[in-house]
């Protein structure tokens, strides 16, 4: 459930906001009362800025935009103005105006990179990897030893398949930063994008040889032996890791995950329902639980399961998708029995299955709406579908 990848950086500085009045004494008290907040003039632009980039922190683009346009009018080279205005206008997903002011900053600054970053990760975003590549390469012109410009480039050869060259640029990236974990990942990534998942396990384990008591790396390699269906061993890396954080949720469903897929039901419910007790006020250890009993046939205790998660998340489709699940085995099982005997008198069980089919596909069709589960949903419906047209077809014949 819904993948893969994003850097972070913004430096606040506050300039020139409190002015500390030098007022007499006074021989009487009186209230205290802060510092008033110097207001935006033509003499501090970056007062303007430091709103603005508040203003980002908050989601509120608009605004940030406004003080960002204000800034600029007073200071035409204000170079981070121009790119927190691009990055706003990236937000409020307005590209066009994103995409020219990035320009206008590479013409205030040639030598900084971070216009050129920005404009190629908007192309990035849009697939347009023929111009990213450009831009890439330009800001590299500038900075050969940005590791965000590496690892742009690296990303780009790998979405378009060219693998070796997104390995040289991770690489390089690595040299600049030996320590970063995103790079370090995003080859493990590479390899198995190659379709060479012992590589990508080779590198992964040798990462936690050098750091093994990173827990982000043993993360990182069970998740990856999880994706290869090499459960045993990741198994190992997930106990080691719920040993070290025996209070981490997400660590212990994971561990249920493993044991679930190797057939260990006990200890899979052991792990459930112990993240259950971590996180009360969370849905998702309620939904393993139901997935885990709908696995075992016992349809009844997952409802109760799904319907306890929709009691703390009644928008979530995950029950959707589980409800779906449990209604087309049930319609499964019934018109298997029908199957086995079709009679007049078995009625009944043709039109319970018909009453369960149906269900399943109206639970299947709300899941859809998630991209998580739509294509599983899909499916879901396309056999009910198929399963439904046979038993009609039945019914005409049997049970008129």
């Amino acid at each position: 459930m819904s993948m893969i990848l994003k850097a972070r950086y913004l430096v606040f500085i506050l300039v020139g906001l409190i002015v500390i009045s030098c007022a007499p004494i006074q021989t009487t008290t009186k209230p205290d009362i802060q510092d008033p907040i110097v207001q935006p003039t033509e003499e501090n632009p970056e007062a303007l800025y430091a709103f603005a980039l508040e203003y980002y922190k908050q989601s509120n683009f608009d605004e940030t935009i406004n003080k960002c346009q204000e800034a600029i009018k007073i200071k035409p080279d204000y170079y981070a103005a121009y790119i927190l205005l691009a990055k706003a206008y990236r937000a409020k997903r307005d590209l066009i105006n994103a995409e020219a002011t990035y320009a206008a900053a590479k013409k205030v600054d040639p030598m900084d990179p971070r216009a050129y970053e920005g404009l190629a990760a908007l192309y990035t975003e849009t697939q347009r990897y023929g111009e990213a590549i450009v831009e890439y390469q330009s800001g590299l012109m500038a900075d050969s030893t940005s590791v965000n410009l590496l690892n742009g480039l690296g990303y780009i050869y790998m979405k378009t398949k060219e693998y070796d060259k997104a390995l040289l640029y991770y690489n390089k990236s690595l040299k600049y930063e030996p320590d970063n974990l995103s790079t370090q990942f995003a080859i493990a990534s590479v390899y198995i994008e190659k379709d060479e998942p012992n590589k990508a396990i080779l590198y992964l384990e040798e990462l936690v040889k050098v750091k093994p008591k990173n827990l982000e790396v043993r993360e990182k390699l069970a998740e990856t032996l999880t994706d290869l269906k090499r459960y045993s061993e990741a198994e190992k890396q997930y106990e080691y890791l719920v040993e070290k954080k025996p209070d981490n949720y997400l660590y212990r469903l994971k561990l249920g995950v493993i044991y679930q897929r190797q057939k260990q039901y006990t200890k899979a419910e052991a792990q459930y329902k112990e993240a259950q007790k971590l996180a009360p006020d969370k849905a998702l250890p309620l939904f393993y639980l139901a997935d885990l009993y709908i696995s075992r046939g016992k349809y009844g205790v997952a409802e109760s399961y799904i319907k306890q998660a929709q009691k703390i998340e009644p928008n979530n489709l995950y029950a959707y998708f589980l409800l779906g699940d449990i209604y087309e085995r049930r319609g499964y099982a019934s018109k298997a029995a029908w199957d086995k005997n079709k009679a007049k008198k078995n009625c009944s069980k043709l039109n319970a299955a018909l009453s369960s089919l149906r269900s399943a596909i109206s639970y299947y069709s709300k899941a859809r709406a998630d991209s998580n589960f739509g294509p599983h949903a899909g499916k879901g419906i396309t056999r009910s579908n198929k399963y439904i047209k046979g038993l009609e077809e039945d019914k005409w014949f049997y049970c008129k």
